[in-house]
């Protein structure tokens, strides 16, 4: 009996042994929303997981073994991929599409999972369907990178009775274009992380347009909120961070599927709900709605 007991304890050992290791963290750059991430995924490590450097670029493996790579950002991910050999590698704080894109041009990836930027499809149609009760058509600009992503959309929409409508994008030059040519069409934007579409130097000008035709946009980050879009629906750096920590506590290297976020956050423009004539509900009963599912058919 004694010996069964021993031969239990050792296995157990082995196990809890097989969860700890140690992670190179690789972040795009050094700004804010970087650190913000690295300090929420130092702070929910467990299992004996550990950070055992920090930097912009992966360091030969060889010299510097790890047993897990975490990325922040998509070209950490692109620089990384390469370079990590067998070693799992776990992509962050990047959108779906740029993710689906960097493993399509990988040859011979290590085993690589995400937690994508992108919210659920079904938690942002409850979200529109809070915000627009009375609305039927939502429109959505997509390239040939984010089609997939807004396919997606299309079973959630219908089930809180709306339609998807899209207006495809191939360069920065048609992106004005096809949004006039989209808006007269639906009754609300909503906004995927698409680089092409939305970037530093497009977001003034479709938020403009979109404001021209009366149309609100119903966007991906705190930041589109306060340039002039309605509503934004998000994970901050923090949240993805702590379902990082989360993550490999439980799991190790052993990654699941990729995925979206668990957490998220939610931003209303009150300026822009009066500018459109809107009286929306308090923005504290919107999240707890849409904590509870409350609008799901």
């Amino acid at each position: 009996m004694l010996r069964l007991a021993l031969i239990f304890l050792a296995l157990c050992l082995l196990a809890l042994k097989s969860w700890a290791g140690e992670i190179a963290l690789i972040l795009a750059d050094d700004s804010p929303p970087y650190r913000e991430f690295a300090s929420s995924l130092q702070k929910n490590l467990k299992a004996g997981w550990r950070i055992n450097y920090t930097d912009n670029d992966l360091r030969p493996l060889d010299r510097f073994p790890v047993d897990l790579v975490i990325t922040a950002g998509t070209e950490a991910l692109r620089k990384t991929l390469g370079k990590a050999q067998k070693t799992p590698v776990l992509a962050t704080l990047l959108p779906e599409n740029a993710y689906q894109g960097i493993i399509l041009d990988a040859r011979s990836p290590p085993p690589v999972s995400a937690i994508y930027l992108d919210q659920p499809a079904r938690r942002q149609a409850r979200l529109l369907r809070l915000l627009f009760p009375d609305s039927q058509r939502i429109g959505m600009l997509v390239s040939e990178q984010s089609r997939a992503q807004a396919n997606a959309f299309r079973q959630p929409l219908t089930s809180q009775r709306l339609q998807l409508i899209t207006e495809t994008v191939n360069d920065e030059a048609h992106i004005l274009p096809a949004l006039e040519t989209l808006l007269p069409r639906t009754d609300a934007l909503l906004a995927l992380p698409d680089p092409l579409i939305y970037s530093r130097n497009t977001i003034k000008p479709l938020l403009i347009t979109a404001y021209r035709f009366r149309r609100p946009v119903v966007a991906f980050s705190a930041a589109l909120v306060k340039a002039g879009a309605l509503a934004g629906l998000y994970s901050t750096p923090a949240q993805i961070g702590r379902q990082a920590g989360e993550q490999v506590s439980t799991h190790g290297n052993r990654l699941p599927p990729p995925g979206g976020p668990v957490e998220f956050s939610l931003s209303i423009n009150q300026s822009v709900a009066d500018a459109f004539g809107l009286r929306l509900p308090e923005e504290a009963d919107l999240f707890q709605k849409l904590l509870s599912g409350g609008t799901e058919q």
